[in-house]
């Protein structure tokens, strides 16, 4: 039985230009856009960067807390690939302001 990465990789492979994500605004407009290839290139980096070092054995999990958008789902599936458990969560909020801390990173950019 295929799992759900060798199914992403398989559409991939087939369809690397056809629109997988979009983030939209409250008009409908997009925000952040994924093709099935740049989507499987960045979770593809983010799992090498997991895995360089060796800091995680198979099956740790990792704590992502990211506002809404799709760098939540790219680091959900390079955990995923890195064969991590994702465990996603919202953002905590600045006690005083009711702010999101977007200062707050599991992940570095790469």
């Amino acid at each position: 039985m295929a799992s759900i990465l060798d199914q992403l990789d398989r559409l991939g492979d087939q369809h690397p230009h056809k629109l997988l994500y979009s983030y939209i605004d409250l008009n409908g407009n997009p925000i952040e856009c994924y093709s099935y290839a740049s989507f499987i290139r960045r979770t593809k980096a983010i799992a090498g960067h997991l895995l360089k070092g060796g800091h995680f054995a198979p099956e740790d999990r990792l704590l992502l807390a990211y506002p809404p958008g799709l760098e939540m789902i790219c680091a959900f599936f390079g955990c995923a690939r890195a064969g991590l458990i994702p465990v996603p969560v919202y953002p905590p909020q600045h006690p005083a302001s009711g702010q999101e801390w977007h200062d707050l990173h599991i992940l570095p950019a790469l």
